[in-house]
């Protein structure tokens, strides 16, 4: 599962520079490696030689990578790590990985649909929901705030999210 996506260069040293994806948690600390990999092209596992968390963006040298032609290579890639090496969350939080795929009920047991993606906004992410229980077709998408008041909830068991949406908000 990807921990940091679109590895660009970052000066000459064979540093490189990607985004973190949503979440918040460092998936770094306490790790000698990483798989990198992207889509289409095979994962290689790469030793960590240092690595630095700035904002939502890593810095990262792997050992034996020391200049930007080395480096290159990497360009466009994404850091992986397998999903049974995650840090564990806090009760209440879910890798959005969890989340797409599950289906979206209301709390009377109407079905929406199925999680396609989320869209970081800054505030509450936004559960991007596609399928017929929408009302409004058989391609109808549905914006549903990923918040504790709306999304009362989630059972990874089932696969299924329960939201209680404000008035109004499905009919948008």
């Amino acid at each position: 599962m990807p921990v940091a996506t679109g590895l660009r260069l970052r000066g000459v040293g064979g540093r490189l520079t990607a985004r973190l994806v949503p979440g918040g948690i460092d998936q770094f600390r306490g790790r000698s490696w990483a798989y990198v990999g992207g889509t289409g092209k095979p994962a290689s596992r790469q030793e960590i030689e240092t690595y630095e968390v700035y904002g939502r963006k890593a810095v990262l040298k792997f050992k034996g990578v020391d200049s930007a032609a080395e480096a290159a290579r990497f360009e466009g890639l994404d850091i992986l790590m397998p999903c049974n090496g995650l840090v564990d969350l806090p009760v209440g939080a879910y890798y959005i990985f969890e989340l797409v795929g599950m289906r979206v009920r209301t709390r009377m047991g109407r079905d929406l649909g199925v999680v396609r993606r989320v869209i970081e906004t800054g505030g509450a992410p936004l559960l991007v929901i596609a399928g017929t229980g929408a009302g409004r077709g058989d391609e109808a998408e549905i914006l549903i705030p990923a918040a504790k008041t709306i999304c009362t909830g989630i059972d990874k068991a089932t696969g299924v999210i329960t939201i209680d949406p404000p008035e109004g908000l499905l009919e948008l």
